[in-house]
């Protein structure tokens, strides 16, 4: 069986030619607390999770990475139990994904003392996606400097640690802000992160309104989606690998096994990412670390997406996408343009970690 990195370089990154698709089953969020810690190294080890990105100023950051390379240890000795569960479904059993997931929004910066505190709370901490939207909204471009830093500092605690990320992402999409997506570049270049999740989601009435009647939840999406196009065709101007297309902009711990068959049915030639919040579900994590901005309001529902991860269930649903591969609509792609290439090789598309071939 040929592994997915092999295949993708065959047929030249992200390409949306013919029927060859992949979906990547992705965990944000790890290093934020034990609790997401023990949920998402368990999607691994017993489930499918083939991706994960490190919160970098988190409290559970050096314990995430040191497990990290006892994972990656016990993979290389086939020493995980899930593997028979991935040959099941032709996984190419290569190595798994490590990425950054960049914050800007909870606990507090690692340039502390060099980062504006126009930008934080009056505790010193980050403020919320929502008060930080709007404050790069008044600003413009003012803090563009000392944003990068910050981006730039949590990076280089996964460099220090001899991580070379695979992909760079962001806590609660801040990435497809402006101010910060503009920075996005910057960052993949310096550090030779040859990948970028571009969340610009498809098919949201079918899963905010249709399937659950979610008006809010579905105009916040639709946010979201605006300006996540302008942040893919921004990575697209610049020829930077990208997955085709992402599911889980508005489904933060709620991905149940219904919602999963949609995202599946829906995973269009190319490379498909669906972003999880897997964790134990213990609700003791909602208090843990207050002081100091951590609080997790997902912490009762992450259980029920790692329970996902690791049923036999995903089975028949990684099945639909064999069985309508010949009728998934394409995602359409987002307009190109000829500005200069930043020498990124759509070739080198990674992800090439224990992803799924259908």
């Amino acid at each position: 069986m040929a592994s997915a990195a092999r295949e993708l370089r065959r047929r030249g990154g992200s390409d949306q030619s013919g029927m060859f698709r992949r979906v990547v089953l992705h965990a944000d969020d790890f290093g934020m607390n034990e609790q997401v810690n023990a949920g998402i190294l368990r999607g691994f080890t017993r489930g499918l999770l083939t991706s994960t990105s490190v919160l970098a100023n988190a409290p559970g950051c050096a314990a995430a990475l040191a497990s990290w390379k006892d994972l990656e240890a016990r993979f290389a000795n086939d020493d995980l139990p899930s593997l028979d569960f991935r040959r099941s479904l032709a996984d190419s059993l290569n190595q798994f994904d490590l990425g950054i997931h960049l914050n800007l929004t909870q606990g507090r910066p690692l340039t502390q003392g060099r980062y504006p505190p126009q930008l934080l709370d009056r505790k010193g901490r980050f403020p919320g996606v929502f008060a930080l939207a709007a404050r790069l909204v008044a600003s413009g471009q003012k803090y563009r400097r000392a944003i990068e830093e910050e981006l730039c500092a949590q990076t280089e605690v996964l460099v220090d640690s001899n991580v070379s990320p695979t992909h760079l992402n962001a806590h609660q999409y801040v990435d497809i802000l402006p101010t910060v997506s503009a920075i996005i570049p910057d960052l993949l270049r310096r550090y030779a992160i040859p990948v970028v999740r571009t969340p610009w989601e498809t098919h949201l009435t079918q899963t905010t309104l249709i399937r659950r009647f979610e008006p809010a939840n579905w105009c916040l999406a639709q946010v979201k989606r605006l300006l996540a196009f302008h942040h893919l065709v921004r990575m697209q101007r610049l020829r930077v690998p990208h997955p085709t297309a992402y599911f889980g902009t508005s489904h933060a711990g709620r991905i149940d096994l219904d919602l999963m068959q949609i995202f599946m049915a829906a995973a269009a030639p190319g490379i498909t990412e669906i972003g999880m919040h897997p964790g134990t579900g213990d609700p003791a994590a909602k208090t843990a670390d207050v002081d100091d901005g951590w609080s997790d309001p997902l912490a009762a529902a992450r259980g029920m997406e790692l329970s996902l991860l690791t049923s036999p269930e995903l089975l028949p649903a990684a099945s639909l996408v064999l069985s309508t591969a010949a009728s998934a609509p394409a995602f359409a792609a987002a307009p190109k343009s000829a500005a200069p290439s930043l020498n990124f090789s759509s070739a080198s598309f990674p992800f090439s970690a224990a992803s799924f071939i259908f």
